[in-house]
C-alpha cells in the first residue's frame, strides 16, 4: 500500500496488478477444492455448517451495532456488519497449506467451514447490492440466495460423485497412462472457465467456482501432483501479488491520521470478536 494508489501512487497499471492477484486467489481455491478430503468432511458431519452460521450471525451482528453506534443508516450499518461476515477461504486454505495442515481432520473441518462462510457472506452482500437499488423487483432479492444454495448444492453433489468417476473411469483410460495426469489438468481448466463466468453472471461468487471445479477432480489420481508441477510456482508468485496489490491497494493509509478513523476502527475489531467462539 505505501507504492500503490492509497500513497504515493508509483505502481503502474494498479487495475492489472488487482486482475493478476485475484488470477492467483482463483489458483489457490482451485488447490483447495483439488486437496479436500472428502472423507474427512463426511466425518465432521453438520459440524462446518454450525461452525460457519455462529461465526458468520456473531460477526455480522456485532458489526451492525458498532455501525448504528456511529450514527449509519440501516444500508450502512448493514454493509458495515457484511464486512465481517465472511472468513476468507484463500487467506485460510493459503495458512493451512503453509504450515502442512491443510489435509489434517482440523484442516479439512476449517475449510468446509470457510467455504459455507463465504457463501453467507457473499450471499449477504449479493443483497446489499439489491437493497441499495431503487425499488427493484421482488425476484431480485432471491436470485443471489438461490444462485449461491443451488450451485454449491447441485455442483457440490456432482463434484463428489459422478463427474470425478466419468472422468477417472470413462475418459482418462482412452489415454496413455503418461498422460492421463495432464489430460485430467485440462479437463480442470476447461470446467474452470466454464464455472468462473456462469457462477459471475448468475451473481453468484466466481471463487465458489474455483473451489467447485477443484473439488470436481480431489479424486482423480495425479491431478494434485500435476497442478502443482505445473502451476505452484506461478501461484505462488500471482499470490505475491494479491497480498501486495488486490488488498494493499484498498488500505487508506492517508486516513490514518485521522483520529475519529482510528477510533471508530478500533471500535470495528471488536467485531472479529465475533468469529472468536468458534475458534
Amino acid at each position: 500500500f505505501l507504492l500503490g494508489p492509497p500513497l504515493v501512487d508509483y505502481a503502474p497499471y494498479p487495475v492489472a496488478l488487482v486482475l493478476l492477484g485475484d488470477v492467483g486467489l482463483i489458483l489457490l481455491l482451485v488447490e483447495a477444492g483439488i486437496e479436500l478430503d472428502i472423507g474427512l468432511v463426511r466425518e465432521a458431519g453438520i459440524r462446518p455448517v454450525l461452525i460457519a452460521l455462529t461465526g458468520v450471525l456473531l460477526s455480522f451482528g456485532i458489526g451492525i451495532g458498532i455501525a448504528f453506534g456511529n450514527g449509519q443508516t440501516v444500508k450502512s450499518a448493514i454493509a458495515a456488519g457484511a464486512c465481517f461476515a465472511p472468513t476468507s477461504l484463500g487467506v485460510a486454505a493459503n495458512a493451512l497449506s503453509g504450515g502442512k495442515a491443510l489435509n489434517t481432520p482440523v484442516g479439512q473441518l476449517i475449510v468446509a467451514s470457510a467455504v459455507i462462510d463465504d457463501v453467507i457472506g457473499l450471499i449477504i452482500l449479493s443483497m446489499l447490492d439489491v437493497l441499495v437499488a431503487d425499488d427493484p423487483p421482488l425476484y431480485e432479492y432471491f436470485i443471489p440466495i438461490i444462485s449461491a444454495v443451488g450451485y454449491l448444492v447441485v455442483l457440490g453433489i456432482s463434484a463428489v460423485t459422478w463427474i470425478p468417476k466419468v472422468v477417472q473411469h470413462k475418459i482418462l483410460p482412452l489415454f496413455k497412462p503418461e498422460h492421463r495426469q495432464y489430460v485430467a489438468l485440462g479437463l480442470l481448466c476447461m470446467l474452470i472457465y466454464a464455472y468462473l463466468p456462469m457462477m459471475y453472471y448468475s451473481r453468484a461468487s466466481h471463487l465458489t467456482g474455483a473451489f467447485l471445479a477443484g473439488l470436481s477432480f480431489s479424486q482423480v489420481k495425479g491431478v494434485h501432483h500435476a497442478f502443482i508441477t505445473e502451476a505452484g510456482a506461478i501461484m505462488d508468485w500471482l499470490l505475491r501479488i494479491f497480498f501486495s496489490a488486490s488488498i494493499g491497494f484498498q488500505v487508506p493509509i492517508k486516513m490514518f491520521g485521522n483520529s475519529h478513523v482510528i477510533a471508530w476502527g478500533f471500535a470495528f475489531y471488536i467485531a472479529v470478536l465475533g468469529k472468536l467462539p468458534v475458534g
